[in-house]
């Protein structure tokens, strides 16, 4: 296939009416145009301008050649706007994963506002506590909350604020008793998020004096899902480990008792997960730069967060 190059040249020298504008136009030399015509009409063996020092015409068949490279010039026009169309306005698809619960309490509202904001966007959200893997799992920005140090070096992990986590029962589970020390916990039947440990334990906190102990476990339900450790607990069904926000309303109506607020359960790291800053669509800048803003905004003095 001929250099599309060649044809954009012809195109130049005809639309301005010869070598000498078409040059002064683009910047691009009269020999070199010259040269490059010749090489395209040497290449099909046609004529398409007849030249000479005082004489520019084009043939019948350069009129019609012409004719379909303004097409395809245009059209690159039209390509070119899309991109610059990209650096002006957030656009296009991104495809999040973030688990079922962290969206309902933490980041619908955040995504609903960007959404509203730039109508041009599109979203494709899987909703799962897995912990997917960007690179392979086509996924352009995942949300998750972390309790490990990230030591993937192959993409960037955004840290964006900590949340705590509280220990909650149902009023029916304890039967009006109220737990006062941490190794009571094992009276009941626990409930916890991950079914690939060999081993599971809570590592509690007192908040007053920093002191600590690990709670070994023997879950009656593990789930892969927080949606799944919500609606046990929400049942009666054992002792749980939650983020606060997830059972703030709960506590509040009566529907979950918070065991033992003297101690932390757990403090998590709410993470924005994505393969590369190189090249970055602006409509990926703007998501994160929204979330990054709008989740430490809403954390404040609110006891679901940790200072």
């Amino acid at each position: 296939m001929h250099s599309f190059d060649d044809y954009y040249y012809f195109y130049l020298v005809v639309k301005h009416g010869g070598f000498g504008a078409a040059s002064d136009a683009s910047n691009i030399t009269k020999s070199k145009l010259s040269r490059r015509i010749l090489d395209l009409e040497a290449a099909f063996n046609v004529t398409l301008i007849q030249r000479s020092t005082r004489h520019f015409k084009v043939t019948p068949l350069g009129q019609e050649f012409f004719a379909e490279c303004e097409k395809v010039i245009l059209q690159t026009e039209c390509a070119r706007n899309v991109l610059l169309k990209q650096k002006s306005e957030p656009q296009g698809l991104v495809k999040i994963s973030c688990p079922a619960v962290m969206m309902r309490y933490q980041i619908r509202s955040l995504l609903n506002q960007f959404l509203k904001a730039y109508p041009q966007v599109k979203i494709e959200m899987e909703l799962t506590s897995r912990r997917v893997d960007v690179l392979h799992d086509d996924i352009d920005l995942a949300i998750r909350t972390n309790f490990q140090a990230n030591e993937d070096s192959s993409i960037v992990v955004r840290d964006v604020i900590k949340t705590t986590h509280c220990l909650v029962a149902s009023p029916e589970l304890l039967k009006g008793r109220v737990i006062q020390y941490p190794t009571e916990i094992n009276d009941y039947p626990t409930i916890v998020l991950g079914t690939q440990k060999p081993h599971d334990q809570w590592q509690l906190r007192r908040l007053d004096n920093q002191e600590q102990i690990d709670i070994p476990l023997e879950p009656r339900i593990k789930s892969n899902d927080l949606a799944g450790v919500y609606y046990s607990v929400i049942d009666g069904l054992g002792i749980a480990d939650l983020p606060y926000l997830t059972v703030e309303h709960d506590l509040a109506a009566g529907r979950l008792v918070h065991i033992l607020p003297e101690w932390c359960s757990n403090i998590g790291t709410v993470q924005l997960v994505y393969a590369s800053r190189k090249g970055q669509r602006l409509v990926m800048e703007k998501l994160i730069e929204h979330l990054v803003e709008g989740l430490r905004a809403n954390a404040g003095s609110h006891p679901g967060y940790a200072v």
